[in-house]
C-alpha cells in the first residue's frame, strides 16, 4: 500500500468516533471521540454535477450514544476547490476548512440511542457556490442537542468533482485486477489448508475480485440527481462498458479445480480432514469463466515466480521459461481463453536486467511494473506522468516499455479498510483523485494503468462503482491494457489514435531488495535437477499411450512443485516457503529412492564370466537405465549394460560379460547411469544408486594363460629336443 494511502485512511480513522466502530458501514465523522452521531452516505448524486445542475446528497444518520438527540438537522459545507494532486493528499490528513453553503434541513425531533433516521438534501450547484475546475472539500454535518445544546454531532467528509463548461480531454484508464494467492497444493497435490474456502466464496477477496471485473463489462447507468424541485426521477447518465485485465495465477485455477471436487486437507502434522470449499470453488470457476471470454487475460507464470530472483542464477532462465509456458497452457486448459503474450507482470520491486531479458524471450513487449521498479527522481514533475514509460533493452534487442501502475489509484479503488470510508465515500475519493489528474492539464494525453496489489482486498461495493465510473464520469476513458502497450489507446469522439510514446521516469531499479534469497533458490535448483534428470532421463520414453500419460501426468505435478517453491508469495512468508521447500526435498528422496541397483557375491570360473545386479522400480512409472561395472584396481575393463526396461513395481536381472585380467577376489561397483549416460545421485558413490558385487575369480585371465601357454610351448620344445638328441645316440 502507498505511503499517501497509508495517510489517507489514518486520516478517515481520526474522524471515526470512538462509539462508532460497533457499527460495519458507517461514513467516518468529523465529531469528536465522544459525539454521538454517525453520518452515513448512501447516495451522493450526480457522479459528475453540471454548471447550474442539481447535487443530491442521501444517507442515514444513526444515533450511537447513550442518550437521546434531539433538533436533529443536517446541512452541506464546502470548502475551496482543489486541482492539484499533492493538495489532495495533503487534505486527507489536514481537513480544509469548509463552511456551510446550504440551510440546516430539519430531520427529526428526536433520537433514542441505537436508532437510525434517513436524510435527503437537494441542492444546486450554485447554492453550493461550485464555481472553478477541481475537486470540492464537501462535509455533511448532522447538528442536533444531546443535552447541552445545539452543536454539531456529526460529520461525513467527502469530495465533490465539478467540470464547469469543460470537455477535458479523459484521462485513459487500463484495469489489471490480479486473481493471485499464495500456493496452497503441496507436492502431492493435495490442500495444505483450507485458506482459499473463504477467499473464493461470496464476499472473499478472490469472489470480490472476479466479481467486480463481470459487473464492469457490464454497463450500469447511474439516475441523475434529484433537484430542489424536482419530483420525477432524471434520464439516466453516460454509461459504457469498462474492460478489464484479469492477471491470473494458473496454480490457483489448479487449486480451485481440485477443490471443486470432494477434497482432503493435509495439514503440516500429516493429518487429513475435509475440505470445506467445494460448492465455493465450483461456483468461483464458474463466474472466472463468464469474466473472461475476451481475450484480456493475463497468464502470470505457473505460481507466480520471484522472476528477479531467479534471473541471477544462470538456470533460471529454464524456470522462468517453463513457469510461463505451463502459466499460458494451464489457464488455456482450463479457461478457454487465450492469453495476452505482449505483455508481462513481474513481482513488485526492482526488476534487474537478466529478467527483463528472460521475459523478452517468452514474448513481453511491455512490463506491468509498481512505482518502486524505478529509482527516486530529484525533482517531481509538475503533472503526473503517463504509465507507458521508458524502461530497458532486452536482449533481443527490442525496446521494453515499463506500464507503471499508479499506486494512489491502485490503493483506491479497491475501496476502504475496516472502519474507515464506507463504500460510497471509497467510491467518491476515487473519483476525487481523477478529477484532480484530470484538472491538472485537462487537454493533455494522459493514460494511466491501475494494478492493485497481487494479495490485496477489495471491497466489492466500491471496487464494482469505481470501475462502472471509468465508463460514467466526462474526464475519464476506459482503454485495453494491450492497447496501451502498443501506444494505440483511443477514445471514441477523440482524435487521438495516433501511437503515443512513452515517457521517461528514471532509472530502473536493478537491486536485489525484498527478493528470495540466493540460499534459498540454490537448494530448490538442487532439488529441480533432479526431477529434471528423473523425468527428462529416466522415467521410460514408451510408445504405448496409457504410460506416456502418466509420465506425462507426474511430470507436470512435479514441475507444478518447483514452481510452487520458487513463488513470489514467499517473500512475504518466508517461513512456509521453507516448508514447502522441504517437502519438495523430501519428496525428491523418495522418487529418487524407489530407482535401486542392489549387487551381491559373483564365482567367475572361466577367462570369459558374467557380472549380473538387480535393479528394481518402485515407481508408479516405468523407467529406462544403464548400469555401469567398474572396479579401483583395474581388473575388469569399465563397462555398461544396455538400456534396461523395468515396469512399474518390478525387479529385473541386468548383466554384463567380463574378461578379468587376473584371478582372485576383488569388489565391482554397479552403478545406475541414466539414458543420457549421467550417474544417477549424488557424486560420491552411494545406495540405492549403487551397488557392490563381490567377485572372486578362479580362471585364468587371458595374460596369464598367455603366459601358461607360452611356457608350455617352450616346454614342449625344450622336451621335443631332448627326445630327438636321445634316438640320434641310440642309432650310433
Amino acid at each position: 500500500m502507498s505511503a499517501r494511502r497509508l495517510l489517507a485512511i489514518a486520516g478517515a480513522l481520526a474522524l471515526l468516533p470512538l462509539t462508532a466502530q460497533a457499527d460495519p458501514t458507517p461514513s467516518p465523522t468529523g465529531a469528536a471521540p465522544e459525539a454521538p452521531l454517525a453520518v452515513i452516505i448512501t447516495t451522493l448524486l450526480p457522479r459528475a454535477p453540471k454548471e447550474h445542475g442539481p447535487v443530491q446528497v442521501k444517507g442515514v444518520i444513526k444515533n450511537f450514544g447513550t442518550t437521546k438527540v434531539t433538533d436533529i438537522t443536517v446541512r452541506l459545507k464546502v470548502g475551496e476547490v482543489v486541482d492539484l494532486r499533492d493538495q489532495l493528499h495533503a487534505s486527507d490528513t489536514d481537513r480544509p476548512v469548509t463552511s456551510a453553503r446550504t440551510r440546516t434541513t430539519p430531520v427529526l425531533t428526536t433520537l433514542a440511542p441505537g436508532a437510525s433516521l434517513p436524510f435527503d438534501i437537494r441542492t444546486t450547484t450554485d447554492d453550493l457556490e461550485l464555481r472553478k475546475l477541481g475537486a470540492y472539500p464537501l462535509d455533511v454535518e448532522a447538528r442536533g442537542n444531546a443535552g447541552e445544546g445545539v452543536q454539531p454531532l456529526g460529520l461525513a467528509p467527502t469530495w465533490l468533482p465539478y467540470f464547469p463548461g469543460v470537455n477535458p480531454n479523459p484521462i485513459r484508464i487500463a484495469v489489471v485486477l490480479p486473481v493471485v494467492d499464495e500456493p496452497h497444493q503441496g507436492v502431492d497435490s493435495s490442500l495444505r489448508d483450507d485458506e482459499l474456502a473463504a477467499r473464493l466464496a461470496p464476499g472473499g477477496r478472490l469472489w470480490a475480485m472476479v466479481n467486480a471485473g463481470r459487473a464492469a463489462a457490464n454497463p450500469e447507468c447511474e439516475p441523475g440527481a434529484l433537484g430542489p424541485k424536482s419530483s420525477s426521477a432524471p434520464p439516466m447518465t453516460r454509461c459504457g462498458d469498462v474492460p478489464v485485465t484479469f492477471a491470473i495465477d494458473p496454480d490457483l485455477l489448479v487449486a480451485a479445480t481440485a477443490m471443486s471436487k470432494p477434497y482432503k486437507v493435509k495439514t503440516d502434522n500429516g493429518k487429513l480432514r475435509d475440505g470445506q470449499g467445494t460448492e465455493a470453488a465450483k461456483s468461483w470457476l464458474s463466474s472466472m469463466r463468464e469474466a473472461t471470454t475476451t481475450d484480456q487475460v493475463l497468464a502470470l507464470p505457473y505460481a507466480d515466480p520471484d522472476v528477479t530472483a531467479l534471473a541471477r542464477r544462470p538456470e533460471g532462465g529454464d524456470d522462468v521459461a517453463n513457469a510461463v509456458a505451463l502459466g499460458r497452457s494451464t489457464i488455456t486448459d482450463l479457461l478457454g481463453a487465450n492469453p495476452i503474450d505482449s505483455v508481462a507482470w513481474p513481482p513488485v520491486g526492482p526488476v534487474s536486467h537478466p529478467a527483463a531479458d528472460l521475459l523478452a524471450r517468452n514474448g513481453a513487449k511491455a512490463l506491468v511494473l509498481d512505482e518502486s521498479a524505478y529509482g527516486q527522481v530529484d525533482v517531481e514533475p509538475p503533472t503526473t506522468p503517463s504509465s507507458r514509460s521508458v524502461f530497458t533493452s532486452s536482449a533481443t534487442g527490442a525496446e521494453l516499455d515499463g506500464l507503471v501502475a499508479d499506486s494512489d489509484l491502485s490503493d483506491l479503488v479497491t475501496g476502504p479498510d475496516p472502519d474507515s470510508l464506507g463504500p460510497r465515500l471509497a467510491e467518491q475519493r476515487f473519483l476525487a483523485e481523477t478529477a484532480v489528474l484530470s484538472a491538472q492539464k485537462p487537454s493533455a494525453f494522459r493514460t494511466y494503468v491501475i494494478a492493485p496489489e497481487r494479495r490485496s482486498a477489495a471491497s466489492i461495493q466500491a471496487l464494482t462503482a469505481s470501475l462502472r465510473d471509468l465508463g460514467r464520469v466526462p474526464w475519464l476513458c476506459p482503454v485495453t491494457l494491450t492497447a496501451v502497450a502498443a501506444g494505440t489507446e483511443h477514445c471514441e469522439g477523440h482524435l487521438d489514435s495516433k501511437v503515443r510514446q512513452p515517457v521517461e521516469r528514471g532509472t530502473p531499479r536493478t537491486d536485489e531488495a525484498g527478493q528470495l534469497s540466493a540460499s534459498y533458490l540454490a537448494g530448490v535448483a538442487r532439488d529441480r535437477n533432479v526431477i529434471e534428470q528423473l523425468t527428462t532421463s529416466v522415467f521410460s520414453d514408451s510408445q504405448d499411450p496409457a504410460v506416456r500419460d502418466l509420465v506425462a501426468s507426474t511430470k507436470l505435478r512435479l514441475r507444478q512443485a518447483v514452481a510452487r517453491a520458487q513463488s513470489s508469495a514467499w517473500r512475504e512468508d518466508p517461513a512456509v516457503g521453507r516448508r514447502r521447500a522441504e517437502d519438495l526435498h523430501l519428496e525428491v528422496n523418495r522418487l529418487s529412492d524407489k530407482v535401486a541397483v542392489h549387487g551381491g557375491k559373483a564365482l567367475l570360473t572361466s577367462s570369459k564370466g558374467t557380472l549380473q545386479v538387480s535393479l528394481e522400480n518402485t515407481l508408479n512409472v516405468p523407467v529406462d537405465v544403464h548400469v555401469q561395472f567398474s572396479d579401483a584396481k583395474g581388473v575388469i575393463p569399465t563397462t555398461q549394460t544396455g538400456l534396461v526396461n523395468i515396469p512399474p513395481g518390478h525387479a529385473v536381472q541386468a548383466g554384463v560379460k567380463v574378461e578379468p585380467k587376473t584371478s582372485g577376489k576383488f569388489v565391482v561397483t554397479a552403478r545406475i547411469i541414466d539414458r543420457s549416460g549421467t550417474p544417477l545421485g549424488p557424486a560420491a558413490c552411494q545406495p540405492p544408486f549403487c551397488a557392490e558385487i563381490i567377485v572372486k575369480s578362479t580362471a585364468f585371465g587371458r595374460t596369464a594363460l598367455a603366459v601358461t601357454l607360452g611356457a608350455a610351448g617352450v616346454l614342449f620344445v625344450a622336451a621335443g629336443v631332448r627326445i630327438v638328441r636321445r634316438a640320434l645316440a641310440s642309432r650310433s
